[in-house]
């Protein structure tokens, strides 16, 4: 088949490019003009620079393809500017789906996000039935891939439409690097391993890109999927970074009060002083309060999604940081 994925030089979206190339489709990876394109290299496809945010570049985009994979996202704690998570993530979505159903395209694969499910509380595992729950936190990210969810699930009325949702992806290609990989750096970077008291639900990319294409291929009409493989907490994924490298750290976890106050000060520096991202934010503070515990055995029993071992996708992570000059 011919397939168009957006976001297709990301960490998840240059993992579905490998993938359907693997299987032996024809792809169209669009990116962005001016992205770091790295993830592409050496891969047999057909490169389009566009923007979601454009309804003509994904008239253009889309046309000819018979499936469309939409990664595209703004994916971060903190950006410079404050409305583009919606541009992009909300608008973006629209823009992708309406050129979609113009085109005549047969299934639209539209990745969501944990944020849109996760947040239930601490000991509490989120599934595809819950409700949005991190609103409260004020985290742009996520009341933006919820916008978007929604988005996506009443385009399913008038068109073929499959949501996936991934928890934390782990592996090769986080150029970003993402919050996860930024997680995995700063164990092995700073001079002592400071993670929140938190557990998230992770899995390898590899895995998730595999789930994004049986979805095209085997996933119900206007139905969601968690993404997933297993609830680690930020330490036991700090511990497997370190391991990864042989390396020898005190693991700090640090109380919320404390965190929260270490947050305030790191956003005031990024909005006033650097306008870089911070390490965290109060928002990702608060989220980890409510933890992202997921589960995700219906991807595994509808899709077959497989469930790597995420020892091995930090090993992998790792090793890829290392040759990319980011350690």
């Amino acid at each position: 088949m011919k397939a168009l994925v957006t976001g297709s030089a990301g960490f998840i979206g240059s993992n579905v490019v490998r993938t359907l190339i693997e299987d032996g489709h024809d792809v169209r990876a669009l990116h962005l003009p001016d992205e770091d394109v790295r993830n592409l290299r050496g891969l047999d496809v057909e490169r389009l620079a566009g923007d979601v945010t454009s309804g003509g570049d994904m008239r253009r985009a889309v046309r000819g393809c018979e499936v469309v994979f939409h990664l595209a996202a703004v994916y971060a704690l903190w950006t410079k500017d404050a409305g583009l998570m919606q541009r992009v993530n909300v608008g973006g979505t629209r823009n992708v789906l309406d050129a979609a159903r113009a085109e005549g395209v047969r299934r639209v694969v539209h990745t969501s996000s944990i944020a849109r499910f996760g947040g239930q509380g601490p000991k509490r595992r989120a599934t595809e039935d819950s409700a949005f729950a991190l609103g409260a936190t004020g985290d742009a990210y996520s009341r933006s891939k919820a916008d978007a969810h929604e988005v996506a699930v009443r385009a399913a009325k008038d068109q073929d439409v499959v949501i996936v949702a991934p928890c934390g992806p782990i592996g090769p290609g986080d150029a970003g690097p993402t919050p996860t990989g930024r997680l995995l750096l700063s164990a092995v970077k700073m001079p002592v391993a400071l993670v929140a008291d938190t557990t998230t639900n992770f899995a390898d990319v590899r895995d998730m890109a595999r789930a994004h294409v049986l979805a095209a291929e085997r996933g119900k009409r206007g139905e969601t999927y968690l993404l997933g493989c297993r609830d680690v907490s930020l330490a036991e994924i700090a511990r497997m970074a370190l391991d990864a490298l042989g390396a020898k750290k005190r693991i700090v976890v640090a109380p919320f009060l404390a965190a929260s106050v270490v947050a305030r000060g790191l956003r005031f520096v990024a909005d006033r002083v650097t306008r870089r991202p911070p390490l965290f934010t109060p928002q990702a503070v608060a989220i980890a309060k409510l933890g992202l515990r997921a589960d995700c055995t219906k991807a595994v029993r509808e899709l077959g999604m497989p469930q790597s071992p995420i020892e091995t996708a930090v090993a992998d992570a790792m090793a890829w940081f290392g040759s990319e000059g980011y350690v």
